[in-house]
Formats: structure tokens, C-alpha cells, sequence
């Protein structure tokens, strides 16, 4: 059976991230979200993968190539404008002979796939819908069930008032070749507002399987920091390069600190943490559990991090705050500046000294903020889509 997956969007609600980068190559406790996913399914012997690419495919293309060196075959399907989520599947069809799983490029997840896949076929079913209990089932698509477990609703992101049903949509879904029939060609075609409405009018066999474990789909910050934090939990012994420089630092717990690291006087380190290639963290410096410092980053001294992401080549000044946020790469942040919970960074920014930048704040990429300053809300660049 092959496994395809939808990596073509643009990302839009974690701008600006994905302004410099596609959404399934975000990092991801220290790899690409896209990776997780491709081993994912590798793990569940499904190593025959397609990949639907459109918005800066050569990022994945490059990093995976055939798929060889990570155990898996890798064919792209590249659509010339973004087709929709079924849209994608069908132009993906010519690579599609037999049953074949679909799974977003943005969601992360340790469900039961092999039930799914018996699930599926114990049915029979045309198509089937691995759903979850979610406590907030208004943001996702949802469906009610029979006594077979038949979907006999389905509704996509109701109002509050309008669930019927706490089972959200995973976004992962197995399909019999012939549903691939019940899509137009080259057309803007959706899973959860077209063909699962269409195949309930005729009576079509789509059937609902429960899943029970982690879920995430990392498309808003906080389900980001969120599946990081999972991943990052599942580590539990420490593993630091021989090549590392550490002098006189508290290093305690599950730490992954790789080659060409320097971490220097009184620094302190607790996991789980990782800290990648070329990184430098200076004197009295706090790094906090379930952080991420992607490669040849510096952190400057008597600064502290606290489980936030920061991308690569990126410079932390002295005395600053860095707390449940993301930095992108190649960002320059003054001394004595504090980034809150929840803030983006985009790309190549220039933050001076003594900033304040408020919780969920967004700052496009390659903007200039002047010491001093507070910071709240969105502050934009205008960006081609």
C-alpha cells in the first residue's frame, strides 16, 4: 500500500515562518516536520510515499531526494497551482494502482495506523476517516457515527452551537482506488467540504475509525509548541558529542547537545533540550527544558530560554528573555529584550536592546525594530503569496 502525503499549502496561519520556509519543513525538535511524518509511516511499513508539493518545493525535494537515505521510495506530484486537498490526491493519480493512505503534511501523531488499515478493511469501506475526541471540536471538521461505526454526518469547523459530535477529523484517511472516480480533474476540490458531503448523498460506504493517542496539527503556534513539547518528552537520556566544549556548565537531564557546541562558564542546561551543531552558549546563560536551539546560534550571556524554538544563524544578546516562542533564522535580538509566550519572529530581523515583545506577537520577516521599544500585535512587511 502507497502512502501519500499533502505537502503543497502555503501555510498561512503560521506566518511569517512560512514566508521563508514550507510549513511540513518547519523544524521540529531538531528535524523537519515532513521527517517526523515520513517516519511515521515508514514505522507502520508504509515505504512507498508520495509527496503533493507546490509552495517552495525545492526545500523538500532537496532534503529527501529519492527517499533512499531514510529508508523509504519518495516520488513528488507538483501541482502548478494548489489544487485543494482532494484536488492534490487526484492529481497525484497516475501513482495510485491499489487502497492508499493520505495524511496532511503539517500533523503529528502516534495513532494506531495498523488498526486503522484493518479497520478499513473489515468494512469494506470506499473510504475511511480516522477521528479523535477532542475537546474543542469546533475547529475541526467533525462526524457522527452509527452503530457500525458508518459516518452519517459530517460537518466541517461548525460554530459551537452546531456540534453534534466531539470525533474531529485527523486528516488521515485510507480510500479504496475507485473513490479517486468521485473527484474532478484539475479542479479545486476539498476531502471535508466536498467529497465526504458528496459520498454521504450517495449513500457511499465512508466509514468513521476512533483513534486513540497523540494528534497535532502544527498549522497554529500552539499545536506547534505543542507537538514539539511531545516529541521532546520521549526523550530520556542524554546524548552530547564528544566533540562539544563544556566548561564548568550544569548539564542535568535528557540533553542532546551535537558537535562543535560550546557551552561556556556557569551556563546552565536541563532537558529535555537540544542544542544542534556550532551553537554557542555563553557564561551564566539559562537554557530550560523543551527548547530548541537549531545550529550555530549564540546566546548571550545571563540570558535565559525557556521552551521556545530558535532557528538557525540566529544571535541572542546578552540578559534577554526568550520564553514559549519561536525565533526564525538569521534574527539579530538585543541584550535586556523579553519576547513573551506565543510571539513569531519571522526571518532576518534586527530587534535592538531593551525590547518588549508582547505574547503572540507576529513580526514579518526582515523587519528593524529600535531599541527601546514595545512591540503588540502583527507587525507586517508586505508579502508576494
Amino acid at each position: 500500500m502507497k502512502a501519500l502525503i499533502l505537502a503543497g499549502g502555503y501555510g498561512t496561519r503560521l506566518r511569517p515562518l512560512t514566508y521563508t520556509c514550507p510549513k511540513p519543513m518547519l523544524p521540529l525538535a531538531g528535524r523537519p516536520v515532513l521527517h517526523h511524518i515520513t517516519e511515521f509511516l515508514s514505522n507502520n511499513r508504509l515505504k512507498d510515499i508520495i509527496i503533493t508539493t507546490n509552495y517552495l518545493r525545492e526545500r523538500i525535494e532537496v532534503y529527501f531526494g529519492d527517499g533512499s537515505k531514510f529508508g523509504v521510495k519518495i516520488v513528488y506530484s507538483q501541482e502548478d497551482e494548489p489544487l485543494g486537498t482532494a484536488g492534490a490526491v487526484k492529481n497525484a493519480e497516475k501513482y495510485l494502482d491499489d487502497d492508499f493512505v493520505v495524511i496532511q503534511g503539517d500533523n503529528i501523531t502516534d495513532m494506531d495506523l495498523g488498526h486503522v488499515l484493518k479497520f478499513h478493511k473489515e468494512k469494506g469501506a470506499l473510504a475511511t476517516i480516522a477521528l479523535i475526541a477532542v475537546e474543542n471540536p469546533w475547529e475541526y471538521g467533525i462526524a457522527e457515527l452509527n452503530y457500525e461505526n458508518r459516518v452519517i454526518r459530517f460537518l466541517e469547523k461548525p460554530r459551537p452551537a452546531e456540534c453534534f459530535s466531539r470525533l474531529a477529523n485527523t486528516g488521515l484517511y485510507i480510500f479504496e482506488q475507485r473513490a479517486l472516480d468521485y473527484i474532478p480533474d484539475k479542479h479545486v476540490y476539498d476531502f471535508s467540504k466536498e467529497l465526504f458531503p458528496k459520498l454521504l448523498q450517495l449513500k457511499e460506504r465512508l466509514y468513521g475509525c476512533k483513534v486513540e493517542g497523540f494528534w497535532a496539527d502544527i498549522g497554529q503556534p500552539t499545536s506547534y509548541l505543542a507537538a514539539n513539547d511531545w516529541i521532546m518528552s520521549k526523550i530520556n537520556q542524554p546524548k552530547i558529542s564528544e566533540n562539544a566544549k563544556i566548561k564548568d556548565a550544569i548539564i542535568k537531564g535528557p540533553v542532546i547537545i551535537e558537535e562543535n557546541v560550546v557551552i561556556e562558564n556557569n551556563a546552565k542546561v536541563i532537558g529535555p533540550t537540544i542544542i544542534k551543531e556550532g551553537s554557542i552558549i555563553h557564561p551564566n546563560t539559562v537554557i530550560m527544558p523543551k527548547t530548541v536551539i537549531e545550529p550555530d546560534v549564540e546566546v548571550g550571556s545571563g540570558s535565559k530560554v525557556i521552551n521556545a524554538l530558535i532557528y538557525e544563524n540566529t544571535n541572542i544578546g546578552s540578559a534577554s528573555t526568550i520564553k514559549n516562542c519561536i525565533v526564525g533564522e538569521l534574527c539579530k535580538v538585543g541584550s535586556s529584550t523579553k519576547i513573551g509566550s506565543g510571539a513569531i519572529i519571522g526571518a532576518n530581523c534586527r530587534i535592538g536592546d531593551n525590547v518588549r515583545i508582547q505574547p503572540n506577537t507576529r513580526i514579518w520577516p526582515d523587519i528593524e525594530i529600535d531599541s527601546n521599544c514595545i512591540i503588540k500585535g502583527f507587525l507586517r512587511r508586505y508579502m508576494a503569496s
